[in-house]
């Protein structure tokens, strides 16, 4: 039988896996039918957090970390889209990660709910630089995955694309999100593609 602080630490461990199975259900009122999950989601928001930050003065590093662990509590709760924000009361992100690291080491526990927190506190006057990185981040995310199912050809994107613009704080985030709506989502591999064929 192993350790049961290793068999605590497994068992949230699949318990975050399951985000690979959690869509981002804002997605279907788009239409899109077959929506990222809120895993793959927060690997890209993890990418460009380190990104922003870097280019920020920020630590790349601790807003990385932030934008990987930002949307653990869907575990819980599943993915709620805008729309349903107005009607649906959830508990606070802070009690969910609190509830969901409750059998893990307690310094490992304390952690990933600061590392929550802090994400959560992006919109406070007291937010930290890392903070704000990554919930630019998360909105760029969003605003590269609205473009790339532009991209496919789904049509109801602009209020996604609008909103997800409009969020930045940083001024990376802000250029970054310019350029997003200049750059194809197959900029990068047409290049490649081009260069290769000559």
């Amino acid at each position: 039988m192993p350790d049961q602080r290793f068999a605590e630490i497994i068992a949230f461990a699949h318990e975050a896996g399951h985000l690979k199975q959690t869509v981002r259900s804002g997605w279907l009122l788009a239409g899109v039918r077959n929506p990222e999950s809120v895993a793959e989601h927060s690997y890209r928001v993890g990418i460009l957090a380190f990104v922003i930050a870097a280019c920020e003065g920020a630590n790349p590093d601790r807003a990385a970390t932030l934008g990987l662990f930002h949307d653990l509590p869907e575990t819980r709760t599943a993915d709620i889209p805008s729309v349903g924000k107005k009607y649906v009361r959830t508990t606070p992100p802070h009690d969910i990660v609190a509830d969901q690291t409750a059998s893990l080491p307690a310094d490992l526990a304390e952690r990933i709910t600061a590392v929550v927190d802090e994400h959560e506190s992006a919109k406070t006057p007291d937010a930290t630089l890392e903070s704000r990185c990554s919930r630019d981040a998360d909105k760029l995310e969003c605003l590269l995955q609205a473009r790339e199912y532009q991209q496919e050809g789904h049509q109801q994107l602009d209020e996604w694309v609008r909103s997800s613009t409009e969020a930045m704080t940083t001024a990376t985030g802000k250029a970054l999100a310019r350029a997003a709506l200049e750059v194809s989502p197959g900029a990068w591999w047409g290049a490649f593609a081009r260069a290769v064929g000559r």
